[in-house]
């Protein structure tokens, strides 16, 4: 048992650590919401458990009751509290005694410190739900965790609506410090937890006279793939709200969720979004939840297609200047594989700088995107890199589909081979401006040759 360890996992093991939530857990659901961290339980290299800690409920009677909390202490400090909302043992462990507590009491020895490191706040309590159907809680028990009643048996299903699943699950808690209840009890929150509080989210980069035009050209082109019944926020102010998220610099949908309540009443009203009970200028916004099943679901051609046209409308002039800009975005599926053309065979006759490693495929374990933009960030385009080519090859082979004449293209040295080159020149009639660095070691070597000395628009 002095064996097992417990460890956050990478991001290269995000997808594997998913996938058993899905397939083994009996939720066979491995999201979660708020701040997040998943780690993995280890014996000699081998995995044995998993486990997911995420950011606390938002209404617990019971825990708010015990800390006596009232509805202001709950808002300023639920962030000081984590849950732990999946456990799971793999199957392939078999019966060993003891394993989940000790993989519990590991975790929570190094909770405080990884909460802290990750999101820059101490957690000083952690809560967690048991199916009394399924399980008597005994690992958490033996773990130091204390039972604290019975839910109610609802379950959450958007911001202000719960379903009655006439199914209470139990309550446990264990706190991470020794004074964990006397700092979260205090009339007063300590200084230190207070200074914790997360920064507040990014502003909107859009002007809100802007808005009913973003709202109204998203509503006439966009399809909604939502079922009728039940739907609270017209698609376009979902989706609205997303891009301008994205475009203050949200990642994730955790940080949409916290920037969509950032948003004045005057901009929820523009947006369209839902107006509350009783009242006629304040209006809701969409939960994190709601961000998360429509971003599964909608097609993501079309939010590209329709938020290229947008950017259009705003910005007519045809560009002089497209830079090309990739990006690999975490924790998620790369593309599919893209069949060969017979534009590929004619580009293997054209010899190519960059050393044989580097033309390898590099798309194979994360979604990889290249955006077409003007230096005023005004996207052209996006392509995604299929996971059997690099981003290189992927662009080439879009190159053809653009009206790039008398335009100056402009990438980073990883674009810089001469069959890109020799195509923009001499069959797409435009100019470019590449970097040339080591990774080319043959044009490289020519340009130290020819270029003795810094050119324009060298510095």
């Amino acid at each position: 048992m002095s064996d097992v360890t417990v460890r956050l996992i990478t991001d290269q093991e995000r997808q594997r650590h998913d996938q058993l939530m899905e397939e083994e857990h009996y939720l066979g659901n491995s999201n979660a919401i708020g701040q997040v961290l998943r780690y993995v339980a280890e014996h000699k290299g081998q995995w044995v458990g998993a486990l997911t800690f995420c950011s606390s409920s938002l209404h617990l009677k019971p825990r708010d009751r015990l800390l006596g909390w009232d509805a202001d202490m709950v808002r300023e400090r639920r962030h000081l509290i984590a849950q732990n909302s999946r456990f799971l043992i793999l199957p392939s462990t078999g019966h060993w005694p003891n394993l989940a507590s000790k993989i519990l009491k590991l975790v929570c020895q190094r909770l405080y410190d990884d909460w802290l490191n990750q999101f820059g706040t101490p957690v000083l309590l952690v809560e967690t739900f048991v199916d009394p159907q399924r399980f008597k809680g005994t690992c958490y028990k033996s773990a130091g965790w204390v039972a604290l009643g019975e839910t109610k048996g609802y379950a959450r299903r958007g911001r202000d609506f719960y379903d009655n699943t006439q199914h209470p699950k139990e309550i446990w808690i264990r706190s991470l410090r020794r004074n964990a209840y006397k700092l979260l009890k205090a009339s007063t929150l300590a200084a230190h937890l207070c200074s914790s509080i997360a920064p507040k989210p990014p502003q909107a980069t859009v002007e809100t006279s802007e808005l009913p035009s973003l709202w109204n050209f998203v509503h006439e082109q966009i399809t909604d793939p939502r079922r009728p019944k039940g739907i609270r926020y017209p698609i376009a102010s979902v989706v609205c709200i997303a891009v301008l998220g994205i475009a203050a610099g949200c990642e994730g949908t955790h940080a949409i969720g916290e920037f969509a309540k950032s948003l004045n009443h005057g901009q929820r009203r523009r947006l369209r979004c839902r107006p509350q009970k009783g009242s006629r200028y304040k209006f809701e916004v969409p939960c994190e939840r709601t961000f998360i099943r429509l971003l599964k679901t909608i097609d993501s051609n079309e939010l590209k297609d329709i938020f290229v046209r947008w950017m259009e409308r705003l910005d007519p002039q045809a560009p002089k200047v497209i830079h090309l800009d990739g990006k690999v975005l975490k924790h998620t599926e790369p593309a599919p594989a893209q069949p060969k053309k017979e534009g590929e065979k004619q580009r293997k006759n054209i010899k190519i700088d960059t050393v044989e490693e580097l033309q390898k495929p590099k798309s194979n374990k994360a979604l990889t995107l290249v955006n077409f933009q003007t230096p005023g960030q005004r996207v052209i385009d996006q392509i995604v890199v299929p996971r059997n080519t690099n981003e290189e090859a992927a662009v080439a082979t879009h190159l053809p589909t653009m009206n790039l004449a008398g335009k100056i293209v402009i990438a980073d040295a990883a674009h810089t081979v001469k069959a890109n080159c020799l195509q923009l020149t001499r069959r797409l009639g435009a100019d470019y401006v590449f970097w040339i660095k080591a990774n080319q070691p043959n044009a490289h070597t020519k340009a130290k040759k020819l270029l003795t000395g810094d050119f324009p628009p060298c510095i």
